[in-house]
C-alpha cells in the first residue's frame, strides 16, 4: 500500500480504480471495481490534509456503526475498513450510482407519492439505529443514495453516536444547519431520536420543494441567516397543490420548534407516513425495524387476510356495532372457546343483571347517538358533501358551548409593486365575512414580534424603499372569534 497525496485515490488490494465519485471536508469517494467477486464499490478515503485524531475517531466509529447496521436494507452496506500505517484510512461500501437525493431534488421534482414511500423506508432505517443506541444526527437529502432498483440508503453516519445523556455533551458534534432542529443549532441538545425525527421530515420537506424548508430563493441563506429562522419561523407550506394537507401538517409537526411537540420516535412518523398514504389511495410501504432480539423483521404486514383485522401500524375509528341485549350474555353451547380473559373456574357463566342492565343502556346510547348523527347528517347546508363523506374545508371545535367554525390556515404570496410589496394570500371554505390578521417586519424573525393589522381586502400593500425586505404573515378571522393559525413567512423586496 503506497502513501497518497490528497485527493489521489489509493492503491487497495483486490480493488482496481476507476473514478471519482465525491468529495466531503474531510473524506473523498472514489468508485473502484472489486476483483473477486467482480462488482463495484464505492470507497471512502480519509483526506490526509487537516487529518486530526479526532477526525480519525470518527471515521473508525463510522464505520463500525455502518457495519453495525449493515444488514438494513435501507442503510447503506460496509465491506470492509482499514487504518493505514501513515494514518490514514477507508471504508468500502457499497456503490449506489449518482445522484443522490439532494441532486435529484434539484433536477426533477418528487411525486408525493415516492416521497411518502421514500419517507417511511428512511424513518425504518433510522428507527433501527435509535433502536441499536445509535443517532444519526445528519439526515439529509445527501445523505440518502439510491440503489439501481431505486430503494434509498442512508449513509454518512460520520458524526453519529449514542444516544447522550442530559449531563452528558459531545464537543465534537457538527451539523448541518439547514436541516437541523432549533435545539441542536443552539447548543441545547447534542440530538435525540426527537432530532433526528426534525431532520427527516426537513429531508422530505425538501424533497417536496427542491431545497431546504428554511432557505429563501434568491436570500441570503448562509447558516447565520438560516438559524434565527429555523428557530423562530413557523415551518412554511411546500406551496405545491398535489400536497395533501395532512401531509403539510405532519411536517409541521415533526419540525415543530420543541422536541416535546414532535412525533417522539422514527416509527411514529413512519406511521403518520403511511396513514397518508392510505388516505392517497396510495400502495403501502411497509416499515422495517429490528426486533426486540436484534433480527430484522417487517413491523407491519400488507397481505391481511381479513380485511376487519385491526392495523397494528395506523391508528383508526370504526362506526360503534349495534349489538342486541341478547348478544350481550354469552352461550357456552355457541361459543364453546370463547377466551374472556379470566380464569374459567372463577368466570360465571352469564351476566349479572346489573351487568345486562349496562349493556342495555350503552345500546341505548349508541341508538340515540346514531339518530342524532342521523338527524345532522340529513340537515347539512351542502347534501352533496355530506353524502360522499368529503372533508369539511375548515375544523368545528365544541366543547359544551356553541361550535366553532375554524378557518384553515391561508397559503401566502406577493409581488413587488411600485413602492412597496403587494401580498396576497388564499385558503379553503372562504365565508362571508371573514377578515384577516396580517403582521409585517424588515425581516423574518421580527414578524412574530410586528404589531398586528386588520385587513378586510386582498391585495394588501405594504410600503417598502426600492430593493428594501419585507416580510409577512397573515391569519383568517371570522365574526365567531375564531382564528386559523399564521401562515408561513414570504419575504420579498420593494420595487
Amino acid at each position: 500500500m503506497t502513501r497518497a497525496a490528497p485527493g489521489t485515490p489509493p492503491e487497495i488490494p483486490g480493488l482496481v480504480y476507476r473514478q471519482p465519485l465525491g468529495s466531503g471536508g474531510y473524506a473523498d469517494v472514489f468508485l473502484y471495481e472489486q476483483q473477486q467477486p467482480r462488482m463495484p464499490v464505492a470507497v471512502k478515503v480519509l483526506k490526509r490534509e487537516g487529518l486530526t485524531p479526532s477526525i480519525l475517531r470518527q471515521f473508525v466509529e463510522e464505520a463500525n456503526t455502518m457495519a453495525q447496521l449493515a444488514d438494513h436494507p435501507y442503510i447503506v452496506q460496509v465491506f470492509r475498513s482499514e487504518q493505514l500505517a501513515d494514518g490514514g484510512a477507508y471504508l468500502v461500501m457499497k456503490y449506489y450510482p449518482p445522484p443522490n437525493l439532494a441532486t435529484r431534488a434539484k433536477r426533477e421534482r418528487l411525486s408525493v407519492e415516492e416521497v411518502l414511500r421514500t419517507g417511511i423506508q428512511l424513518a425504518s432505517a433510522v428507527e433501527t439505529a435509535h433502536r441499536a443506541g445509535i443517532i444519526h444526527r445528519d439526515v439529509k437529502p445527501a445523505n440518502v443514495l439510491i440503489s439501481q432498483y431505486g430503494a434509498p440508503g442512508l449513509t454518512d453516519f460520520g458524526i453519529a453516536g449514542r444516544a447522550l445523556g442530559p449531563e452528558e455533551h459531545d464537543e465534537d458534534v457538527g451539523v448541518s444547519v439547514p436541516w437541523s432542529p432549533p435545539e441542536v443549532l443552539y447548543g441545547q441538545s447534542n440530538g435525540d431520536a426527537r432530532s433526528d425525527v426534525y431532520s427527516l421530515a426537513a429531508t422530505l420537506w425538501h424533497l417536496l420543494v427542491g431545497r431546504s424548508p428554511f432557505e429563501q430563493p434568491g436570500g441570503d441563506n448562509s447558516a447565520y441567516a438560516l438559524m434565527p429562522r429555523i428557530r423562530a419561523t413557523p415551518v412554511p407550506q411546500t406551496g405545491r397543490a398535489d400536497v395533501p394537507v395532512s401531509l403539510e401538517r405532519l411536517l409541521g409537526h415533526a419540525m415543530a420548534k420543541k422536541p416535546d411537540a414532535r412525533p417522539q420516535t422514527a416509527i411514529d412518523l413512519a406511521r403518520g407516513l403511511q396513514a397518508i398514504e392510505q388516505e392517497q389511495r396510495f400502495a403501502r410501504t411497509p416499515i422495517v425495524v429490528l426486533d426486540e432480539s436484534g433480527h430484522t423483521t417487517v413491523a407491519d404486514s400488507t397481505s391481511r387476510a381479513d380485511p376487519e383485522e385491526p392495523d397494528p401500524d395506523r391508528t383508526s375509528v370504526r362506526a360503534p356495532r349495534v349489538t342486541s341485549p341478547q348478544a350481550l350474555t354469552p352461550s357456552p353451547a355457541a361459543n364453546p372457546t370463547a377466551d374472556t380473559g379470566v380464569d374459567d373456574e372463577t368466570q360465571p357463566a352469564t351476566i349479572s343483571g346489573g351487568a345486562l342492565l349496562a349493556g342495555v343502556g350503552v345500546l341505548v346510547l349508541i341508538l340515540v347517538g346514531a339518530l342524532v348523527w342521523a338527524v345532522g347528517f340529513r340537515g347539512g347546508d351542502d347534501p352533496t358533501e355530506a353524502s360522499t363523506g368529503a372533508p369539511s374545508a375548515s375544523a368545528t371545535v365544541g366543547g359544551g358551548g356553541p361550535v366553532v367554525d375554524l378557518p384553515e390556515q391561508p397559503l401566502i404570496d406577493g409581488r413587488t409593486v411600485p413602492g412597496g410589496v403587494a401580498f396576497t394570500w388564499q385558503y379553503a371554505g372562504v365565508r362571508k365575512g371573514d377578515y384577516y390578521r396580517v403582521r409585517a417586519a424588515a425581516s423574518e424573525a421580527a414578524v412574530p414580534e410586528a404589531q398586528v393589522l386588520t385587513v378586510r381586502a386582498l391585495p394588501h400593500t405594504v410600503k417598502a424603499a426600492n430593493g428594501q425586505v419585507v416580510c409577512a404573515q397573515v391569519a383568517v378571522a371570522r365574526a365567531a372569534g375564531a382564528s386559523s393559525a399564521y401562515s408561513a413567512v414570504k419575504c420579498l423586496t420593494g420595487g
